[in-house]
């Protein structure tokens, strides 16, 4: 696996042209069709560890950017949010790290199938966010540029004018974001996992000065992309492998 450092040189080299897409890996038990017809719901988002945690309003946003993927892949199915999916069977229970009592989204448990189950929802989608790690970089470029050697007649005499070669410094720092997650259907009435996306994304922000005259002082630091811009990224790839 490349380092992020690797990446985020990727991603300097690049950041004016096309980057890649979310990478998806998908294990499955569906068939076309399966789901047509059924009620699905969005069930929830758990992260692993505190330093993954993106926040409470990113966890909303993460969970409602589901809801909305999920509906638009399955038109031919119930689709419910987790928000009108929790009113009719409850919340799922929150996740609270061990060390500090922090919230770390909320905990997929057998008494939460049960209920959605008991609300006529045969499927379920859990988020697991996996790996949020932000890594900085910094570099100094020397671009350069050459005009190319012209001609002139002067007095019936050719006068070659030679060319010329100027350099262009800049100056970039970089803040980039890999995200790691999983997107789990589960069976509600068996508990059993029937569909499982394996995402993986990484974005950087750059910030670059330049010069003429050698390399200037390097700009302010960005902040890295948010969770939850990438997760939509992630959300919309992974809803697309749906068999619908």
């Amino acid at each position: 696996m490349k380092s992020l450092n690797i990446i985020l040189g990727i991603v300097l080299i690049q950041a004016a042209g096309c980057l890649s897409p979310p990478s998806v890996s998908v294990s499955t038990s569906l068939r076309r069709h399966d789901l047509k017809g059924k009620t699905l719901a969005v069930g929830g988002f758990t992260a692993q560890n505190i330093m993954d945690y993106p926040g409470q309003t990113a966890e909303e946003t993460i969970v409602r950017d589901a809801g909305t993927a999920l509906q638009k892949r399955l038109k031919h199915s119930r689709v419910l949010t987790a928000e009108v999916a929790w009113a009719a069977a409850g919340s799922p229970p929150l996740k609270i790290s061990r060390g500090v009592p922090i919230t770390m989204g909320h905990k997929l448990t057998p008494d939460f199938l049960r209920r959605t189950h008991a609300q006529g929802v045969d499927y379920l989608l859990w988020i697991d966010l996996l790996e949020n790690i932000v890594k900085n970089s910094s570099s100094q470029r020397v671009s350069t540029s050459r005009t190319a050697s012209t001609y002139s007649t002067r007095n019936g005499k050719r006068y070659s004018i030679p060319g010329s070669t100027s350099n262009t410094y800049s100056s970039y720092e970089a803040a980039g974001r890999r995200l790691g997650a999983s997107y789990s259907l589960l069976d509600t009435a068996s508990g059993r996992t029937v569909w499982r996306a394996d995402t993986k994304f990484t974005r950087a922000r750059v910030r670059s000065t330049t010069s003429w005259s050698g390399f200037p002082e390097p700009p302010a630091r960005p902040l890295p992309p948010e969770e939850s811009k990438l997760m939509q990224k992630m959300t919309d790839a992974a809803m697309a492998r749906l068999p619908k």
